[in-house]
């Protein structure tokens, strides 16, 4: 067998960080799949992010477009170290790192292959953010802010045409926006499923969310829904896990009913979720990559609301989670199945099985190796 030497391309903090967060799981997730592959001998290649002043003052001023590493600065080095090592093919992890594929093409032409491991692109979020903003927006700032989507675009786009080779994408959604940008290739990645189950003792009524609450459609996802919960007279105990503070105070100002617990230990969220009825997953929108929390809460075999937005990213042969497309359903969903013992044990089993029949590791390895071969 032929072995092909490769390098993950990635700032270290997305791969490895004392805070494990929805990034890290997913780089990782990528990294152990690529190195199953018998026939690839990875080594990864670290990035700083950029110190440019004019790079950085982009970002500050919010327009940056695909600029956070400084690629004339650090593209020698890499190249250097490519024809060296004998590379075939590079793995760059997130889109924010495409620009290097540029320099990488022109120098070693079809020599070496360019994967983009996608975790969504920056246009994503950022009309989300625009069209449904969480606070005022002058008429200047909106007028920068369409330019900007444009510039984003027309980056995503030039990228998949000519600099890269293909794309694995989190979610089939994104598959089909990459084919839509032009990629020559285009794999989406399913995450793969575990079994941690929790040693569990529910207290009816009580619904959980745990994520970042100062990701946009996280933030505006729970206010949605607490919206809707406001107007009916309930007796569902609502409790919120994560940073930052400041946001969970905000929450739990707006909405009384809330209790807001901060951000859990490992150790303490495992013993938290335990207590839970349902975990929430309100998703009202396709955000970039997949929901991370969700192949969590699947882990630990938790009972589980959430919409199909909120699904994307996940593919199993069995079980069912509680499906919910509107704040209006999720709650009667909740005020109707949560207060029962034997409709949470009913969602607790569905969950197990979910868990249970996910991809297999054969199968998550041909999908990336589609993308080389």
């Amino acid at each position: 067998m032929k072995i092909t030497n490769a390098i993950f391309l990635t700032h270290k903090e997305s791969l490895y960080s004392e805070i494990t967060g929805g990034v890290q799981l997913c780089s990782q997730e990528f990294h152990n799949i690529i190195q199953s592959a018998a026939e690839i001998s990875l080594k990864d290649y670290y990035i700083p992010y950029t110190k440019n002043i004019f790079q950085r003052a982009q970002i500050k001023g919010g327009m940056e477009n695909y600029s956070v590493f400084d690629i004339k600065k650090e593209t020698p080095a890499l190249i250097s170290h490519i024809a060296q090592n004998n590379i075939g093919i590079v793995f760059i992890n997130m889109a924010t790192t495409i620009r290097f594929a540029k320099p990488i093409r022109k120098k070693f032409g079809n020599q070496v292959k360019i994967i983009l491991l996608s975790h969504g692109n920056q246009s994503c979020d950022f009309l989300h953010l625009i069209t449904k903003p969480l606070d005022k927006t002058s008429s200047f700032k909106k007028w920068l802010n369409k330019i900007r989507l444009g510039r984003l675009i027309a980056t995503e786009a030039e990228y998949r045409v000519q600099w890269l080779d293909a794309v694995v994408t989190l979610s089939e959604t994104e598959k089909q926006i990459e084919n839509w940008f032009g990629a020559k290739k285009a794999s989406f990645l399913p995450r793969k499923l575990y079994k941690d189950f929790l040693l569990r003792e529910p207290v009816p009524g009580r619904i959980g969310f745990v994520g970042r609450l100062d990701h946009p459609p996280n933030y505006q996802g729970v206010i949605i829904f607490l919206e809707e919960l406001a107007k009916q007279n309930h007796s569902l105990q609502i409790r919120l896990v994560g940073a930052p503070p400041s946001y969970g105070m905000k929450i739990k100002k707006q909405f009384p009913f809330v209790e807001y617990l901060g951000e859990l230990s490992d150790k303490d969220l495992e013993k938290e979720v335990a207590g839970w009825a349902f975990f929430l997953n309100p998703v009202w929108w396709y955000s970039t990559g997949a929901s991370t929390k969700l192949a969590r809460a699947i882990s630990w075999g938790l009972p589980i609301i959430t919409t199909t937005a909120g699904m994307r990213g996940y593919e199993w042969k069995k079980g069912s989670l509680l499906l919910a497309d509107s704040p209006e359903d999720m709650v009667t969903q909740l005020m109707k199945e949560a207060n029962s013992m034997d409709r949470i044990n009913y969602w607790k089993d569905q969950t197990e099985l979910v868990a249970d029949n996910g991809p297999d590791q054969i199968e998550l390895i041909n999908r990336i190796r589609y993308t080389y071969e």
